[in-house]
């Protein structure tokens, strides 16, 4: 797999600018195409974040550099980790179903994630993928 490309302070700005719908839409695409999507690690582990009413949640990015952009504050000193999106798709998603864990897609630094849940995430990837093919 070839690095992922590099961002120009531009599309990096006006992507985590744009409204959730249109960052959910880039994400699907980009990680179908890619084939990994991205995640945050630190000492303890991947990241979690929890919804408005307090139930968790596990962010996903569709490059490295919009993960890093949110590891600020709580989150300050992870860093962005590749996950690859069949790996994801196979293993994670049923995993978070099970354990009752939302997807935040796309969060932006301000926290403003697309929630959605792992199995309607799931379905979205596999079309998306499914055009590849």
């Amino acid at each position: 797999m070839l690095p992922p490309s590099e961002l120009t302070e531009a599309q990096r700005t006006a992507l985590l600018s744009s409204p959730g719908p249109a960052r959910f839409k880039h994400f699907i695409g980009r990680t179908a195409d890619c084939e990994r999507l991205w995640g945050l690690r630190d000492a303890a582990g991947w990241v979690t974040s929890a919804d408005d009413m307090g139930a968790p949640g596990f962010p996903v990015w569709p490059h490295p550099d919009y993960a890093q952009a949110c590891a600020t504050q709580a989150w300050a000193g992870s860093l962005p980790a590749e996950i690859d999106v069949h790996e994801f798709i196979e293993e994670w998603l049923p995993d978070l179903t099970e354990r009752e864990v939302a997807m935040a897609v796309f969060p932006t630094p301000s926290m403003k994630g697309v929630w959605t849940k792992p199995d309607e995430l799931q379905q979205y990837l596999a079309e998306e993928l499914g055009k590849y093919e």
